[in-house]
């Protein structure tokens, strides 16, 4: 069975990103694709530790919530980034993610499981789509480095705090297709 990792970097539990996520997953599991999902935002979550434990061994030295997604990653067929960009950028918990995923690279600095497919899932209060733009090409650059492929990239623009007057049909409907395809 195929299988993606969902990693939701929103501090909010049912705001735009979380919808977005729930109609990701629905098209994946439409398809038989198994998902697994990471709350960024989870309790004992740490940063990288800059011991370089990880380019001597396979994984982590952090034992926390998040020590289990390099196994998760490296048997994954999908990778599915979200995260609301907050004060110009994704959010501290997203940014503390991409930090441990330190790991993801080899002793050698190249990529230890790539080819990877990834679907990434933003959101933010500005009105005009292109505003935030360099974000998500930085995201997709360092998903680069790590020698995965940015398939989609979904961006909720305009949203409230509830962000239930960007979701729109067309969107959600959008991130079901996206699930399903994504490890098609």
């Amino acid at each position: 069975m195929k299988k993606i990792v969902v990693f939701a970097g929103s501090p909010r539990e049912n705001g735009t990103t979380a919808r977005l996520i729930d109609e990701v997953i629905k098209g994946a599991r439409s398809v038989g694709v198994e998902a697994k999902i990471y709350d960024l935002n989870a309790d004992g979550v740490k940063g990288c530790q800059g011991c370089f434990y990880c380019k001597s061994h396979e994984g982590c030295a952090t034992k926390d919530y998040l020590q289990p997604m390099y196994e998760d990653i490296k048997h994954a067929d999908g990778i599915v980034f979200s995260s609301p960009i907050y004060f110009y950028d994704i959010t501290g918990q997203a940014k503390i993610w991409v930090d441990r995923l330190f790991p993801v690279l080899a002793p050698d600095f190249k990529p230890r499981y790539p080819d990877k497919k990834v679907l990434a899932l933003y959101s933010q209060g500005n009105e005009d789509a292109s505003s935030y733009q360099k974000i998500i090409q930085k995201m997709q650059g360092i998903f680069s480095g790590f020698g995965w492929t940015v398939t989609e990239s979904i961006l909720c623009f305009g949203t409230t705090v509830s962000g239930d007057a960007a979701l729109t049909d067309d969107l959600l409907e959008r991130a079901f297709a996206a699930g399903a395809a994504l490890v098609a």
